[in-house]
């Protein structure tokens, strides 16, 4: 009888495959997801994951979906997992044979209703449920719950989520929802979660496992986190609760609408792949970007604050409100940054936050929009299964800077005005920039057509040129278009005076005092073509700017190196004296970091062996004789990566050892790890000793963990780093993302380049596999690591060999490359 029924089924699903003849696309097409947003409403999930305590073993599930549905096709829920998987399917209280193709489960129309149930049992996919020894987490975004569980995974079909968790009895768990009941059974935990507001799949989020967690004073947060160490926990966490309720607290009176989910959590993972991750009522954070040591800088502290700022507003833009689609997904991002910068600033009087916005946004935005991979803001998107090659610098840093431009235009109060009707008209559902636009265009009478054509709807950054007629200055716009004018506020200072004007094309101005800057408020968006008298000028003249002036002038004098107007060696002079001279924290992050790209990537061998003892010099003292422990961390940070001499280095193991009186800046387990790392690249003679010693020292076993993973990448024998690059050539070996870039990052270090060289073609070789099986930073992040420490002739050869070997290569992917290479490129050039 057997054989009669298995004979049946066949049929059936041959039948299925006949009605439904068209082989659906892979991923979640647009054209599919247009379809199913018409004909599906009231959409509802109740999934249940019957966790195992080893990670080995596979995850028992169950989905039932509820939903509404008025179409004449066949319904394609989505799911990218093996077939196999999925165990049953009852439709509507029948059971029937499953259809799976192309990652899609085929509901045959006959079968669905006006009010459907379907219901399924099933293996969760193990892609994206971080599954580690004690602990795991989902992360869904951008189409990733497919790959757990069946679903309409778009970010249009908002639905309720009702979710039930068992696992062991020892572990403690959080979703979305606020727990409606917990029971034992034996040795098991029973958690059910009370249904959510409406939400994307995307959103939809849980972690279970051995945390341990504590609740704010209020008793309406709790922070579930894993390090160890108890005393930093406490130290931290008053902090970490009163930047998220004073985020809440600004939130609420900016928009006007109390903060709109049931509950707020969050969680602090030590292998979370990114700063933080916005799912309403349960935000995942990266744990060391939260648990600040007792020694860290104000940029350390601003950064966790603009994090912390980041995420909570996406409750309101990303959350509450949803893009329509992904080619939209900056719209959530360009108003968590942009809130953020705003959120932040009462909490840290002492900073003058027009600076800060400036090097948090501008270099990083100059660093994609200079290269030959950029893209608009906004890009097209025919399949969720490429959404995460949208994201990047340019919808992070150069949005918000667009945005800040768009409010100047309009004003800030209409511009609130705009985003309290655009919350409140597509509250718990989705809406479209347009949308935005259209809202926006009804609180201002200027024309927003033109401004949104050029700075969102097109790639690039304007070159503006200054050019001194002796009694006028003009300004122009050299690479206008009759399409594109880059319309933008400008700002210049002659003397104690400052003008400001509306740069479209062409502008002019008499010339009142031969002290004139451009660009004085830093708010200008662009690269500044100078001519060089005025670049020798802005060069003399730093010292007597100030600290906006010359964060202004610093960012402007390095587009300008990078444009090949300011030779090698005279650029890494003027580096060396603005570090030795600065006392602004945030500045001297940023001159540090500069200094350091020219001494690896710029500066030739000879240059460097002659700048290296001043070099070193300089940063010892200020590390040593700079009371701000803010200036003493970007003087330390830089003194151990730059550090060649053997004294240098003798300095790095004595502070180490804490063997270095004068060094008083705290430092903790992380800084240790990184130290002996550094010190394991020199090549130093006793390296099982400094290991053996480190291992013992660390507390934190996910430290321990992530230390014991980079060690081959900073062994001095080829044999074990060869291995352990073929290791991260298979997917199973780089499932921690985060200690994956770390240590390609100490692999491809500008002191192994010459011998991690002949791992660049494999590395991009590989590119699309990781695009595929990584998250959505991923493969940007592979591409930093791998490229940023090169600068020969080889490297380059093999990068422009590659690219011209694959020109079928996704162009996303290739403007990735572009980017990360363009550092490279530009000092190739500049060599020869």
């Amino acid at each position: 009888m057997k054989w009669i029924f298995k004979f049946l089924v066949v049929m059936l699903v041959i039948e299925a495959c006949t009605q439904s003849s068209t082989l659906p696309e892979s991923g979640v097409s647009l054209e599919l997801a247009q379809e199913r947003k018409v004909v599906i409403s009231n959409l509802e999930y109740d999934l249940s994951f019957d966790i195992p305590e080893l990670r080995t073993d596979l995850i028992s599930a169950s989905a039932i979906i509820r939903f509404n549905y008025e179409g004449k096709s066949d319904l394609q829920l989505d799911f990218k997992d093996s077939p196999d998987h999925v165990e049953k399917l009852i439709i509507n209280g029948t059971e029937s044979p499953l259809d799976i193709r192309n990652e899609h489960i085929i509901i045959l129309r006959k079968l669905l209703k006006s009010e459907n149930v379907i219901e399924l049992q099933f293996i969760a996919g193990n892609l994206s449920l971080n599954r580690n020894d004690e602990y795991l987490y989902t992360l869904l975004v951008p189409d990733r719950a497919r790959t757990v569980f069946p679903v309409m995974d778009q970010p249009n079909l908002k639905a309720t989520w009702n979710l039930t968790l068992t696992m062991p009895q020892e572990w403690e768990a959080v979703a979305n929802g606020p727990v409606l009941e917990t029971t034992i059974d034996g040795n098991r935990k029973i958690i059910k979660y009370k249904p959510t507001k409406p939400i994307s799949s995307y959103l939809f989020a849980f972690a279970a496992g051995k945390f341990q967690k504590v609740t704010n004073t209020g008793g309406d947060m709790t922070m579930y986190y894993r390090d160890n160490d108890r005393l930093k926990v406490a130290r931290n966490a008053p902090e970490i609760f009163d930047l998220h309720r004073q985020s809440l607290d600004w939130l609420e009176q900016y928009t006007g609408i109390k903060y709109p989910f049931e509950k707020f959590d969050f969680v602090l993972i030590p292998t979370f792949q990114y700063g933080g991750m916005e799912h309403p009522g349960n935000i995942f954070y990266r744990e060391r970007s939260l648990l600040l040591d007792e020694s860290a800088s104000i940029n350390q502290q601003l950064r966790r604050a603009s994090l912390i700022a980041h995420e909570t507003a996406h409750m309101w833009f990303g959350d509450l409100v949803t893009m329509n689609w992904f080619d939209d997904v900056w719209l959530k991002e360009v108003f968590a940054n942009f809130m953020a910068a705003k959120i932040v600033n009462p909490s840290f009087p002492e900073i003058n936050h027009d600076l800060r916005f400036l090097l948090a946004h501008y270099p990083t935005a100059y660093e994609i929009d200079r290269s030959e991979g950029t893209h608009p803001i906004q890009q097209p998107l025919d399949n969720l299964q490429n959404a995460g090659s949208l994201y990047g610098a340019i919808i992070y840093q150069k949005a918000p800077i667009v945005m800040r431009n768009l409010e100047t235009i309009i004003g800030e109060e209409p511009f609130r005005a705009g985003l309290q009707e655009y919350l409140n008209t597509y509250a718990y559902s989705n809406a479209t920039w347009d949308d935005l636009i259209e809202i926006l265009e009804k609180h201002t009478d200027q024309d927003l057509n033109q401004w949104n054509h050029d700075w969102v709807k097109s790639s690039g950054m304007p070159e503006i040129r200054m050019i001194n007629h002796n009694d006028t200055l003009e300004y122009a716009v050299t690479n206008v278009t009759p399409e594109k004018i880059w319309p933008q506020q400008i700002q210049i200072s002659m003397e104690s005076i400052k003008i400001d004007f509306l740069l479209k094309q062409r502008y002019t101005h008499p010339l009142i005092s031969n002290q004139f800057f451009i660009n004085q408020d830093g708010r200008a968006y662009g690269y500044f073509d100078l001519d060089d008298s005025t670049l020798d000028r802005m060069i003399l003249s730093l010292s007597d700017r100030d600290e906006m002036g010359r964060a202004t002038t610093w960012t402007m004098l390095w587009e300008a190196f990078l444009n090949d107007r300011i030779k090698v060696d005279s650029f890494y002079t003027e580096l060396l004296a603005g570090t030795k001279e600065e006392f602004n924290p945030l500045i001297l992050e940023y001159l540090t970091g500069r200094l350091q790209t020219v001494f690896w990537i710029f500066l030739n061998a000879t240059s460097r062996s002659l700048f290296l003892q001043e070099t070193e010099s300089i940063l010892y003292n200020g590390m040593l004789h700079t009371n701000d422990p803010s200036l003493q961390r970007s003087y330390y940070d830089a003194y151990s990566n730059i550090a060649m001499s053997e004294q240098a280095v003798n300095n790095l193991r004595k502070i180490l050892n804490d063997q270095l009186p004068q060094f008083t800046l705290p430092i903790f387990e992380n800084d240790k790890i990184s130290l002996t790392l550094a010190l394991l690249l020199r090549d130093v003679g006793d390296a099982p000793a400094i290991i053996e010693t480190q291992l013992a020292n660390i507390e934190n076993p996910d430290n321990r963990k992530r230390f014991e993973f980079i060690l081959p990448a900073v062994s001095m024998d080829s044999s074990k780093r060869d291995q352990f690059f073929q290791d991260l050539l298979k997917v199973e070996n780089r499932n921690q993302e985060p200690w994956v870039s770390e240590a390609l990052s100490y692999l491809h270090h500008p002191l192994m380049a010459n011998q991690s060289v002949k791992y660049l073609r494999p590395s991009l070789e590989i590119i699309e596999e990781i695009k595929a099986t990584g998250d959505i930073f991923f493969p940007k992040s592979w591409l930093d690591a791998t490229l940023g420490g090169h600068c020969s002739p080889m490297a380059g050869k093999i990068v422009h060999g590659f690219l011209s070997d694959y020109p079928k290569l996704p162009s996303d992917l290739r403007n990735k490359i572009l980017q990360s290479a363009d550092l490279l490129f530009r000092s190739e050039s500049m060599k020869h």
